[in-house]
């Protein structure tokens, strides 16, 4: 006589695979409901950037914010948004020349710098600039700009600047003629 088929035990069977599917449809539904709300909240994001609620300096202030906390990238592109609001904001062009002279991109600074200065001329931008251009070997330009932010400012930092380029003209041996300084050797 064949064995009685122990029905609990096919109960039991079915009841595990039951928890199995029911746990693996709990994490696929979890899954579901994440990917959702990401995409929920992307979408608003985009929708917000579109709309791009900051002024010129308010772009400007966080940029050099990031600046502080050494992210580069987020500062510049947070400068770079100042601009396309506001072409006449000097001081992101500054704060952008900053960070490419950080990097050591000295075409990028030079271009920032002085598109700063044909807004402001301001003499950390002059004696920035100079600094950018004595890095690119333009030792007689850097001594003008230098020069000019002395007059407008006697700080520290400039004459070290100036004393930096000097010594570059003095180990490269150039006559750097100042237009100011023309008349001197008739």
């Amino acid at each position: 006589m064949p064995k009685p088929y122990n029905t609990s035990r096919a109960f039991w069977s079915i009841a595990v695979v039951l928890c199995r599917f029911t746990l693996y449809f709990k994490i696929v539904k979890a899954l579901l409901l994440y990917l959702y709300t990401v995409l929920l909240v992307s979408s608003c994001a985009r929708i917000v950037l579109v709309e791009n609620p900051l002024s010129s300096q308010e772009h400007t202030t966080l940029g050099y914010i990031y600046e502080i906390q050494g992210k580069w990238e987020l500062a510049e592109r947070e400068y770079l948004r100042a601009i396309k609001k506001d072409r006449k904001n000097w001081l992101a062009y500054y704060n952008l020349g900053n960070i490419y002279a950080k990097r050591g991109d000295w075409t990028k600074a030079e271009k920032s710098y002085r598109r700063a200065l044909n807004i402001n001329r301001d003499p950390d931008t002059l004696n920035n600039l100079a600094y950018v251009l004595n890095k690119r070997e333009e030792h007689c330009s850097a001594l003008r700009f230098v020069k000019e932010a002395i007059g407008k400012a006697d700080r520290e930092e400039y004459r070290k600047t100036k004393e930096e380029i000097l010594n570059a003209i003095e180990s490269k041996k150039l006559n750097c003629l100042l237009p100011e300084e023309e008349g001197h050797l008739w």
